[in-house]
């Protein structure tokens, strides 16, 4: 009784502060990726289950429930004086070499990509981590700019036919992520014009009575990825630990982000 007591009173201590601190990373992830604003977009949040949920609207960001439905897109609309000035899309892909890798991708009414924020990755050090600002221009040189609704650009990797040029030796982290952002892209359009999607994961996101707003930006045509066709033995690279957008990069920045890597390995 004693113990079990004192095991409950260490989790009442620790719930709140690992809630504010989830809540702070994602609040920065969302100003990282999407123009001024001057609304809250975590208390406008709304959760997107993908695999045939219902969409829910947030009264205020909630991070447990972030952890607990794991497999959810959630949208923060961005408003200044009212109007509607981007949307900060939460995501995530599990295909990862390392796993599971979430992203805030920050999208402008028309559907330009503003910006893309790593939230938690556990990529190879030296190889997929190169996905993190801090470690490649990845980011900005494949997406900034790009509109997924343009027939001209693809969201997919280079080998799978799309526009995306891969991260060298790390076609499976860049995969992953280009999904991740395609399902983004996906998921969001779909709440925007109230009707359900086939997301990049296969599953099917289904969006119900949240408050819209005007874009005109159309849904890009889903792809489907073949096998990779080089596998990458985990093991050969030691040292791997996972990155947390709250503690900073694991790995040593490298001064050439698409240099051939020398590491015996590769994805």
């Amino acid at each position: 009784m004693v113990a079990s007591a004192a095991v409950g009173g260490i989790y009442l201590l620790t719930q709140e502060p690992i809630a504010t601190s989830q809540t702070a990373k994602i609040n920065g992830a969302i100003a990282q990726v999407v123009p001024a604003f001057d609304n809250r977009p975590a208390e406008e949040a709304v959760r997107l289950a993908v695999g045939g949920g219902d969409t829910t609207t947030a009264a205020a960001a909630n991070p447990t429930l972030r952890e607990t439905q794991a497999d959810t897109i959630t949208v923060y609309p961005a408003t200044l004086n009212g109007e509607a000035v981007g949307y900060a899309v939460e995501t995530f892909s599990n295909s990862g070499l390392g796993g599971r890798m979430s992203l805030m991708v920050g999208f402008l009414p028309d559907g330009t990509i503003q910006d893309i924020s790593v939230i938690s990755h556990n990529e190879t050090p030296g190889l997929g981590d190169k996905i993190q600002k801090e470690k490649s221009n990845f980011i900005e040189t494949r997406f900034v700019g790009k509109n997924p609704a343009d027939p001209a650009f693809r969201l997919a990797v280079t080998k799978d036919g799309g526009s995306v040029d891969a991260i060298t030796a790390s076609t499976i982290s860049s995969r992953a992520f280009t999904g991740a952002v395609k399902q983004a892209f996906e998921v969001w359009q779909a709440w925007l014009n109230d009707r359900p999607v086939e997301a990049t994961s296969g599953a099917t996101a289904t969006a119900a009575g949240a408050k819209k707003h005007a874009s005109t930006a159309r849904k890009a045509k889903p792809q489907e990825a073949e096998e990779e066709d080089f596998e990458f033995d985990p093991s050969a690279v030691k040292g791997a630990l996972p990155y947390d957008a709250s503690t900073g990069a694991t790995a040593t920045a490298t001064t050439d982000p698409d240099a051939a890597n020398t590491q015996k390995g590769g994805e």
